[in-house]
């Protein structure tokens, strides 16, 4: 028995890096994963070497992608029970070099995107009186990340969700919870060796380590957690 045996958890953004590693980790414990990217094509491939997952495409950023695809989702196996809101973009300027449309799709595809995936698989979670969302916001929406304002902004946003969300919806009994994790993605990978190295130094964890932090808030592990940011950004030395 997995801990998340015939569950259907979609993870956006899931065709690499942390969103990979979760999808990954929540099959082997029984879920049926929804892998997603951008390019259906990447979701599909990715989806491949996933067992029992399925690959599905979408702009997050546009809400009758988002829309589609979680219809497409319960056509195939019904509605939703985890949501892991993980998809996200990433550019980093100084804040007088960010641009109106850096600003706007930045906000657009990591804040307005988690809340339109929200919005579209909440009904059906509702109808189950459960449900599990996990929004992956960043140490940038905790404590700041330098030259990355819009990033920064729209992951502080975010946590805003998570708290709202968890009170909003707990009468409804589903779960909201935000994991800001520290693993070196491609996007601490933009930061001058100056500044990445120190993070790495501190004992930054791995891909798997976070996706372990992603399955306790996605399980019944955390049955009595909602409304928490958990971090996943040191690693204690073995």
């Amino acid at each position: 028995m997995g801990l998340l045996d015939e569950k259907v958890v979609i993870v956006t953004g899931s065709t690499r890096g942390i969103g990979r590693a979760m999808a990954e980790r929540f099959a082997v414990e029984g879920a049926r994963v929804v892998v997603h990217g951008t390019k259906e094509a990447d979701a599909v491939s990715a989806a491949k070497q996933i067992p029992g997952s399925l690959g599905l495409g979408a702009d997050i950023g546009d809400r009758e992608a988002v829309e589609s695809l979680v219809a497409r989702v319960q056509e195939e196996w019904g509605d939703a029970d985890v949501l892991v809101n993980n998809a996200g973009i990433s550019s980093r300027a100084a804040v007088t070099r960010v641009t109106d449309e850096d600003w706007d799709r930045m906000l657009q595809v990591n804040l307005t995107g988690q809340f339109y995936m929200a919005r579209a698989v909440i009904p059906g979670m509702k109808k189950k009186h459960s449900g599990v969302i996990v929004n992956v916001t960043s140490t940038g929406g905790t404590h700041g990340l330098v030259g990355f304002s819009a990033y920064s902004a729209a992951k502080a946003g975010l946590v805003g969700l998570t708290l709202t969300w968890a009170k909003e919806l707990a009468p409804f009994g589903i779960r909201v919870n935000a994991l800001a994790p520290g693993a070196v993605t491609d996007m601490l990978k933009e930061l001058p060796p100056e500044v990445l190295q120190p993070i790495i130094d501190q004992g930054v964890p791995t891909l798997e380590e976070v996706a372990d932090a992603g399955l306790f808030l996605a399980s019944s592990l955390s049955s009595a957690v909602t409304g928490q940011v958990i971090q996943a950004i040191g690693r204690v030395p073995s």
